[in-house]
């Protein structure tokens, strides 16, 4: 299927360039309010998140002028995480999400995504149908139907109190010294204020936006200062979030670096042993090293692949009814938890194990 616009992971592209122009993002925030919008009235509602780059004020902006447009009403959530938009999607009972974010790339980047009612990402047959629309006349709302905007302030809130109801009730991380590093990106309030109340001894490193910074130097594509923080400070554990917060990288009290299939064999390892691994499989994409499937076959689990692409990871889970998946870059995907790869949730599993072991 050819596409224009969309690729593997939404729209992407160089900010201010086609298609991360505010001329494009309005004309798409119409054709996907178009497609979202149910007949009967002034009843339709999409929340939009937002990493911490400069050009997500331009492009908020535009998406909320070509929502409003078609009847859509607004709910500015500000900064947040990917996976944040994907659950108060669902819980605000929401026909739309969209995150504004390029994820790990550089600040000069801006991409944008979009998820259904269910918190899920669009299928590319949705997607496509968005295209279509956007590419022909726009059927913009009467007068008296045009969208409201309004910002939401406890948005982050929310998301901060569901991460904490992951682990059990009861469970701490006293004791747990922990580099949280953010990447100056969509997580740098949410994830160390999560990890402080649930007990742990929080160092932060990448929370100071401005811009500009996102990605830079920081985060999980560069696990650097992380490491050298966590062996400076005897940290038991360091956790690189990217500019989204969407993926993960974990690094041990040595300074040590696992990658996504790394952390998604212990964790199979470990749900498997518990009884709650569905059909003792785990799903990662084609990308995924060879000893990953030997090391699961080792166990008596298995190990299904899908194409590059954290939507098909959860796409075939929710096929198969499988509950734990991901990708060597750092989408870990738990859906008894999360709709999309969610670092801060991933993280907090792994140092939920390591406080109970």
């Amino acid at each position: 299927m050819s596409r224009k616009f969309f690729g593997t992971d939404g729209v992407r592209g160089q900010a201010n360039s086609a298609p991360m122009t505010a001329e494009i993002a309005l004309k798409l925030g119409a054709a996907a309010g178009r497609y979202f919008r149910r007949d009967g009235g002034n009843v339709h509602r999409v929340v939009i998140g937002k990493d911490t780059r400069l050009s997500c004020y331009m492009l908020e902006n535009a998406l909320t002028a070509g929502l409003t447009s078609t009847g859509m009403n607004v709910l500015l959530l500000g900064p947040v995480p990917t996976p944040a938009v994907g659950f108060l999607t669902r819980s605000m009972r929401a026909d739309l999400g969209i995150m504004i974010s390029a994820s790990h790339n550089p600040a000069t980047d801006n991409g944008i995504k979009f998820f259904g009612p269910d918190g899920f990402k669009l299928s590319d047959e949705a997607e496509a149908e968005i295209e279509a629309i956007l590419e022909g006349p726009m059927a913009l709302a009467p007068p008296l139907e045009i969208g409201r905007a309004k910002r939401i302030d406890d948005g982050l809130g929310r998301y901060v109190e569901y991460a904490k109801t992951t682990l059990p009730r009861g469970a701490s991380l006293r004791g747990l010294k922990v580099v949280i590093d953010c990447a100056h990106g969509a997580a740098y309030r949410a994830a160390p204020e999560v990890l402080w109340e649930l007990g742990a001894d929080v160092i932060p490193v990448g929370v100071s936006p401005n811009g500009f910074n996102i990605n830079d130097g920081v985060g999980s594509t560069h696990p650097k200062i992380a490491a050298e923080t966590v062996v400076a400070h005897g940290a038991d554990l360091g956790i690189c979030l990217d500019g989204d917060a969407d993926r993960v990288q974990i690094i041990d009290e040595h300074g040590r670096v696992a990658d996504g299939d790394q952390i998604m064999a212990l964790m199979a390892a470990r749900w498997a042993m518990e009884e709650r691994l569905n059909d003792g499989t785990l799903v990662a994409t084609v990308m995924s090293n060879l000893g990953l499937e030997r090391f699961l076959q080792g166990q008596g689990l298995r190990l299904e692949r899908t194409a590059v692409g954290d939507r098909y990871v959860v796409e075939r889970m929710r096929d198969r009814g499988l509950n734990l998946g991901g990708e060597q870059s750092g989408h870990i995907v738990m859906t008894d938890y999360a709709t999309t790869g969610d670092g801060l949730i991933a993280g907090l599993q792994f140092l939920l194990a390591m406080a109970e072991t």
